[in-house]
């Protein structure tokens, strides 16, 4: 099985995370990412300010910025204009 570049993971975080947002577990069962792995790729996308976390008390929930609204829908355009051959 091939393996997904860490770029499209980056981008199905984005993806799900522009619906809404989610816990932890939703956001790994979305993205179909191992829950253990989640935070290495949410780690950099919160640092950059892409994500923020919040929630109410002992319920944590991962939502998108403005500036990842914008990296993401920027990243759609790239994404419609490549033959890549992959929706």
């Amino acid at each position: 099985m091939k393996r997904r570049e860490p770029v499209l993971i980056y981008m199905d975080i984005l993806a799900a995370l522009f619906e809404g947002p989610r816990g932890p577990t939703r956001l790994a069962q979305a993205c179909n990412i191992n829950y253990g792995r989640l935070e290495n790729y949410t780690g950099p996308l919160l640092t950059k300010g892409l994500l923020r976390v919040g929630g109410a008390e002992g319920q944590e929930a991962l939502s998108i910025t403005e500036q990842g609204r914008d990296l993401y829908l920027e990243w759609l355009e790239v994404w419609k204009k490549l033959p890549l051959g992959v929706t």
